[in-house]
């Protein structure tokens, strides 16, 4: 009878198994969502918290395209032709192509890289350097790419937990408009080191 029960446990078992292989292979859509960390190589840039949305199709039975929106704010500290004390927020739209080294395994590695367009927001904060003029800066949004690996592991037949490394390239134009007490207009045109590393975790839900 024990000997039967052990059996029948293994058939369970195998078929369940099965199962969610057949199910990985044919499910070619999913979302994600996700959070983290996003730190800017800037020196005078803070991290800050990241999140996001994806969708993916798989392609084949190892690669998959997405599309990925995520935002996140960080401060800046006074550097000199840099950006001054604000805060900057930043949100890459990116389009990828990820390649699963293991797609059908219980614990899933795997490389992505394309295309971004990152759209950025800078604010000011208060400055007494011209007390009786004004400053300003603008960062300009613009292209980039980016590239990182990551690691899948189901839950279910439907989830997925997901950690990923991922790292943006890019260098964004910056303009810094002074006036001075008599209104006039300085403007002085600066870069910002938008090289941006990021840790993210989320979960993935297969269609």
């Amino acid at each position: 009878m024990r000997s039967r029960s052990i059996l029948s446990g293994a058939l369970v078992l195998a078929l369940v198994t099965s199962a969610v292989q057949v199910i990985a292979r044919t499910s070619r859509f999913s979302l994600a969502v996700h959070g983290g960390v996003a730190g800017q190589e800037e020196n005078n840039l803070r991290p800050g918290l990241e999140a996001g949305l994806e969708a993916s199709l798989r392609l084949s039975g190892r690669f998959s395209l997405s599309t990925e929106v995520a935002l996140w704010k960080t401060l800046s500290k006074d550097s000199y032709r840099k950006l001054y004390r604000g805060e900057l927020e930043v949100a890459p739209v990116q389009i990828s192509l990820r390649y699963e080294f293991r797609p059908n395994a219980y614990f899933i590695p795997y490389l992505f890289s394309g295309a971004s367009y990152v759209f950025t927001r800078f604010r000011i904060g208060r400055l007494t350097a011209l007390p009786e003029g004004r400053i300003d800066q603008e960062v300009r949004s613009g292209a980039a790419g980016h590239f990182g690996l990551g690691v899948r592991v189901p839950l279910s037949w439907r989830w997925s937990f997901f950690s990923e490394a991922a790292y943006i390239l890019r260098n964004a134009p910056a303009r810094t408009f002074v006036w001075d007490a008599d209104q006039v207009l300085t403007r002085d045109d600066i870069w910002v080191n938008l090289h941006i590393v990021l840790l993210k975790f989320g979960l993935r839900f297969y269609l």
